[in-house]
C-alpha cells in the first residue's frame, strides 16, 4: 500500500474512535495501564539509581571523604567508594610485615590518619554506637545509637535533619522515624537507654539516612551517648549478656574535610590502604581510576550481584510479558467487535473499489489511533504517577531517589511496545475483516465457521508435550545443572512445560466453547440462547476465557506454592514450649530472682501456677561447671532443635513446660527420679547415662587422683515417651535429688501456662518491668507457628480477581453491544425484557466459570512441579501439597458468581428495536 492510502486509513480509523467514543476509550485504557505499570516501575528504578556525586554524598555527607578502619596493620583492597566493597588481604606464611603495615599497627588511630592527611586537615568522628534497648510506653524497642552534631553540615547528606530541630542541650536526642514508629513516641517525648537508666533523652527532631530510612537508630550530641553506654556495658557481668548488648566494637572512622586547596587522588586511597584503612575520597568517586588499576576489582568475588540481577530481569520480563498478553487478549475481541458494527463501512470501501489490503488497513488503523493514544496516556499517567507518591514510594522502597529520572528513550520504548501490542490486538480482526465478503457486510449478515480441527489437535499434542516435559523435569533432571538467570535446568524445564501446557490449553479453548454450546438445547431459554451466542462468536469469547484462564493459573499456581511453603514450614516449626506457655528468662539468683517473678505476675494477670525452672549443671571446682547431657545411642545425629540439657524443677515445670499431666509421672518426679522423655536415651537396664563433662581440668589436691575430662555416671530414669516434650528438654529431675548424684541446679527463670497467651502489648510492658530489676532478663510468650504475610499472593490473587471481573464484563460488554440485532427480533417475537438480563449475566458467569476453571487445574502443574523438584533433593524432606482452598473457592465459584450478578444488574432490560435490512 501506498503512503497515501495509509493516511486515509488512519483518517478513517480516527473518526470511527470518536463516533464510538466508549469502545474507543475502553481499548485505549486496557493499553494504557500496563504501560502505565511499565512506565512507574523504569521511572521509579531510575530515579533509584544514583550518580556518582549522589552515591558518594550519601556517604561522606558534606565532607571531603570518609576514613575506616578497617584492618589496622593489614594491608587493604577496596572499590573506589569503599562502601561498595572493601577486604583485608591476609598474609602469606613467612611473609614479613611492611612498614606501613606495621605503623598502622602500632600507632593510634587518630593519629596516623592525620598524619596521612594534607596540614589542616578537619576530622570529625563517625564512629557508630552499640545496639541498646531504649523505653518505650508499651516497653522497650531494640535501636542503634550513633552522635552526630546536626548543626554541623559535614553531616548534610550522610544524615539529614527532617523535622523539628537538631539537639542543642545536654540529654537532647534525635531519632529517626522507624524509631518513632516502632516506639509509638513522638517528639517532645523523653526516652532512657538501657544501661543508662538514671539518664532521660529528650527527643528534639526526626533524621534520616537517605539510603536507608527504615533504619531504627537514636542520635545524640557528641560525647553524650556511645562512651557512657560502652562504659556501663563493659561493667556489667558478661554471663547472659545479649549478643546485640556488647559494647562498642565497631570501626573508628571519621569524616574529613579538607583545607582549601588540598585534593585526595587514587595514590592516597592506597597509601590509606598499605596502612590497613580504607578512603571513600569525593574527588577519586567523580573521577574513579580505570578498573585495571585497581585490585579490588580483580580480587574480589562479585559473582552473586549477577545472579540476583539475572533473577530480576526475568521476574521484571515475565510479569511485563504477561500484562501485555491480557491486554492483547482482552483488546482482541473490542477491535473485532467494532470492525463487525462498521461492517457495513468497510464493505462500502470494498465496493467502492477498496482491495482486501485497504479493509485491513483500516482496521489496523484503529489500532495505531488507540495504540498511540493509549500508550501517551500511560506514559504520561506513570511520570505523575510517581511524581504525585514520590514520598510514599520512598518510604516503601527504604530509600530516598537521587533524583527525579524521566529517561526519555525508555519512556519512547516502552510507549513502542504498547502500540505494537495494540497492533497485534488489531491483527486478527483485520485479517477477519478483510476476509469478509462484500455481499456479508453489506446485508449485516456473518458466516458462521466451526473451530479448527487442526488449532485444537495442535493444543491437545502442546498440552500433552508440557506436561510431559514438567513431569519429567521435576523427576528425571539432574540438580544444580547451570541454566540462565541464577535458575538450574530442572526449575527451567518445569516452567517451560507448565507454559507449554498453557499455550495448548489455550489453544483449546474455541473447541471447549464450541462443546459446551451443544449442550444449550436442554436448558431453558435464557441459558440456552446465552449459550449458543458465546458459542457462535467465539472470536470475543474465547479471548476473554484465556485472559481468565491465564491471570488464574499465574495465581494459582502462586498460591499453591506458597500455601505448600507454608505448610511446609508450619511442620517444620520446633516451639519453644507449649502454646501459649510464658517464659521468664534470667540469669540473677536469690532476692532479685523472686523480685523479678513477682513484679511479672502483677503485670500479667490470669497466669496461673508457676514454675521454677532451672539447669542441671556438674560442679567440678569453684567457679568452674558444665550442662550436663544424656548420652544418646551411638550412630544417631541429632538435630538442631534437640536442646542438648537436663531441666531442674517440679511439677508445675511438668505441666507448663512440657504439658505432661500423668499422675506416675508427678509421682516418680516427687520420689526423686530423672523423668526422660526420649525412648533413646534409655536403655535396656531402664537406665539413662548422664555426661559430666571437665573434670580432668579440675585443680587437684597434694594425693589426689585426676579425674577424665568426660565421665559416664548411669542413674535409673523414667521414661514418659513424649517427642513433644523432648523438643523442650532431654528430662526433668526434681532440684532436691540432684546433691546425691553430686549435681546441683542453676536458676534460668520461671514458666507459666495461661489459659490464653497475653497479647504482645501486655508482653512488652512486662519485658520492660523486668528489664528494669535485671538489664538481661528475657521474656518469650510461645505464641506457635506465625505464617508470614506474603504480599506476591495478595497481588497475584486482586490481580487476577479484577480480570476474571473485567474480562468477562467485557466480552459480555461486547457481545451485548453486538447481538442488538438479534435482541431486537427477541423483543419483537415478545420475548420477556428479563431475558436481556439474563443472557447478560450467564454470558459473563460462563466466560468467568470457565477460564478460572482452566487456569486453576493449569495453575497446578508448575506448583507441583516445582515443589516436587525442591524436595527430590539428598536429605530433602518430602513435599507438602497444599492447595489454598480459600483463593480457589474465591476465584473459582465466588467471583464467577459476582460477575455474573453484576452484569445482569447493569445491563438494561428493554432495547429500542432497530431497523432490520432484508
Amino acid at each position: 500500500m501506498r503512503l497515501g492510502a495509509w493516511r486515509v486509513a488512519l483518517r478513517i480509523a480516527r473518526r470511527d474512535a470518536l463516533r464510538a467514543k466508549g469502545r474507543s476509550a475502553l481499548i485505549a485504557a486496557m493499553i494504557a495501564l500496563p504501560v502505565l505499570g511499565v512506565t512507574g516501575a523504569d521511572v521509579v528504578h531510575r530515579s533509584g539509581q544514583l550518580t556518582p556525586a549522589e552515591r558518594v554524598e550519601r556517604v561522606v555527607g558534606g565532607a571531603d571523604a570518609l576514613v575506616t578502619s578497617l584492618a589496622p596493620g593489614q594491608p587493604v583492597e577496596q572499590a573506589p567508594i569503599a562502601e561498595d566493597g572493601a577486604f583485608s588481604v591476609q598474609p602469606r606464611p613467612g611473609e614479613q610485615p611492611t612498614a606501613e603495615q606495621q605503623k598502622g599497627a602500632s600507632t593510634d588511630p587518630a593519629a596516623l590518619v592525620a598524619s596521612l592527611l594534607p596540614p589542616g586537615t578537619v576530622l570529625t568522628p563517625a564512629r557508630p554506637g552499640p545496639e541498646a534497648g531504649a523505653t518505650s510506653p508499651e516497653g522497650l524497642v531494640r535501636t542503634l545509637t550513633t552522635e552526630a552534631d546536626l548543626g554541623d553540615p559535614v553531616w548534610r547528606g550522610r544524615l539529614d535533619l527532617v523535622e523539628g530541630r537538631a539537639p542543642s542541650a545536654p540529654h537532647e536526642v534525635a531519632v529517626t522515624r522507624a524509631f518513632l514508629d516502632r516506639s509509638g513516641l513522638e517528639p517532645g517525648a523523653t526516652t532512657t537507654v538501657q544501661g543508662l537508666e538514671g539518664t532521660g533523652y529528650t527527643i528534639t527532631g526526626v533524621v534520616e539516612h537517605p539510603g536507608e530510612l527504615g533504619r531504627v537508630e537514636l542520635v545524640a550530641r557528641p560525647g553524650e551517648l556511645v562512651e557512657p553506654l560502652n562504659t556501663a556495658l563493659s561493667s556489667a557481668p558478661a554471663a547472659g549478656r545479649p549478643t546485640a548488648e556488647q559494647p562498642s566494637a565497631t570501626r573508628s572512622a571519621w569524616l574529613v574535610r579538607l583545607p582549601s586547596g588540598a585534593s585526595l587522588g587514587w595514590a592516597e586511597v592506597q597509601r590509606f590502604n598499605a596502612h590497613g584503612y580504607t578512603l571513600t575520597a569525593r574527588s577519586v568517586a567523580l573521577a574513579p581510576p580505570p578498573e585495571q588499576a585497581v585490585p579490588y576489582y580483580r580480587d574480589a568475588y562479585r559473582s552473586g550481584d549477577r545472579t540476583a540481577a539475572g533473577n530480576t530481569r526475568i521476574v521484571v520480563a515475565t510479569v511485563t510479558g504477561m500484562a501485555l498478553l491480557e491486554v492483547a487478549l482482552l483488546a482482541g475481541p473490542a477491535f473485532a467487535v467494532g470492525a463487525r458494527r462498521s461492517r457495513r463501512q468497510l464493505a462500502l470501501l470494498g465496493a467502492a473499489g477498496g482491495s482486501r489490503a485497504h479493509v485491513g488497513a483500516v482496521v489496523l488503523g484503529g489500532g495505531v489511533v488507540l495504540g498511540a493514544a493509549g500508550a501517551v496516556v500511560g506514559v504520561v499517567l506513570g511520570t505523575a504517577v510517581v511524581a504525585v507518591l514520590r514520598p510514599w514510594i520512598e518510604r516503601i522502597g527504604g530509600a530516598r531517589f537521587g533524583h527525579f529520572a524521566v529517561p526519555p528513550l525508555d519512556l519512547l520504548a516502552i510507549a513502542g511496545i504498547g502500540l505494537v501490542t495494540a497492533l497485534l490486538a488489531a491483527a486478527l480482526p483485520a485479517l477477519q475483516a478483510a476476509r469478509r465478503s462484500v455481499t456479508a457486510g453489506l446485508t449485516g449478515r456473518d458466516t458462521v465457521r466451526g473451530p479448527s480441527r487442526l488449532v485444537t489437535v495442535c493444543g491437545v499434542v502442546l498440552l500433552a508435550l508440557g506436561a510431559v516435559l514438567a513431569m519429567y523435569g521435576a523427576a528425571a533432571v539432574e540438580r544444580d545443572q547451570p541454566g540462565v538467570g541464577g535458575y538450574d535446568l530442572r526449575t527451567l524445564t518445569v516452567l517451560g512445560g507448565s507454559v507449554t501446557a498453557e499455550l495448548g490449553l489455550l489453544l483449546c479453548t474455541p473447541m471447549l466453547i464450541a462443546l459446551i454450546g451443544r449442550t444449550a438445547g436442554r436448558l431453558p431459554l435464557g441459558p440456552r440462547l446465552a449459550l449458543r451466542d458465546s458459542a457462535r462468536h467465539r472470536s470475543r469469547t474465547a479471548p476473554a476465557v484465556a485472559a481468565v484462564m491465564a491471570a488464574v493459573a499465574g495465581a494459582v499456581a502462586i498460591g499453591v506454592y506458597t500455601t505448600s511453603t507454608d505448610a511446609e514450614n508450619r511442620r517444620d516449626y520446633r516451639p519453644q514450649a507449649p502454646y501459649g506457655a510464658v517464659q521468664l528468662i534470667s540469669h540473677t539468683e536469690g532476692p532479685r530472682l523472686a523480685e523479678e517473678r513477682a513484679e511479672l505476675e502483677r503485670q500479667l494477670s490470669g497466669l496461673g501456677p508457676r514454675g521454677d525452672l532451672g539447669e542441671v549443671l556438674y560442679r567440678f571446682c569453684d567457679n568452674c561447671s558444665s550442662t550436663v547431657q544424656l548420652k544418646g545411642p551411638e550412630g544417631i545425629r541429632r538435630t538442631a532443635y534437640a536442646p542438648p540439657h537436663l531441666a531442674a524443677g517440679d511439677a508445675t515445670v511438668l505441666h507448663n513446660l512440657f504439658d505432661i499431666h500423668d499422675q506416675g509421672a508427678e509421682q516418680s518426679l516427687a520420689a526423686g527420679k530423672l523423668l526422660v522423655f526420649d525412648r533413646s536415651l534409655v536403655g535396656a537396664d531402664g537406665r539413662a547415662v548422664l555426661m559430666l563433662r571437665g573434670g580432668g581440668g579440675a585443680p587437684l589436691q597434694p594425693g589426689e587422683v585426676p579425674k577424665p575430662d568426660l565421665q559416664e555416671v548411669p542413674v535409673e530414669a523414667v521414661l514418659v515417651d513424649s517427642p513433644a516434650a523432648a523438643g523442650f528438654a532431654q528430662g526433668l529431675v526434681l532440684p532436691s535429688a540432684l546433691p546425691r548424684l553430686g549435681l546441683s541446679a542453676r536458676p534460668t527463670g520461671s514458666v507459666w501456662l495461661p489459659a490464653t497467651p497475653p497479647d504482645r502489648k501486655a508482653q512488652q510492658r512486662a519485658e520492660a518491668a523486668a528489664v528494669r530489676l535485671d538489664r538481661f532478663a528475657q521474656l518469650t510468650v510461645e505464641r506457635g507457628y506465625q505464617p508470614k504475610s506474603d504480599a506476591l499472593t495478595l497481588a497475584l490473587t486482586g490481580f487476577a480477581g479484577l480480570v476474571v471481573l473485567g474480562a468477562a464484563g467485557i466480552a459480555t460488554g461486547l457481545a451485548a453491544a453486538d447481538s442488538r440485532q438479534d435482541q431486537a427480533t427477541l423483543a419483537a417475537v415478545g420475548a420477556p425484557p428479563r431475558i436481556r438480563r439474563s443472557m447478560a449475566g450467564l454470558q459473563c458467569t460462563l466466560i468467568a466459570l470457565l477460564g478460572a476453571l482452566l487456569g486453576a487445574v493449569n495453575g497446578f502443574v508448575p506448583a507441583v512441579g516445582l515443589l516436587k523438584s525442591r524436595a527430590s533433593g539428598f536429605g530433602a524432606p518430602p513435599a507438602l501439597i497444599t492447595a489454598p482452598w480459600g483463593e480457589l473457592l474465591l476465584i473459582v465459584l465466588a467471583l464467577p458468581v459476582l460477575a455474573g450478578l453484576l452484569a445482569a444488574l447493569f445491563t438494561r432490560s428493554r432495547i429500542p428495536l432497530g431497523r432490520r435490512l432484508s
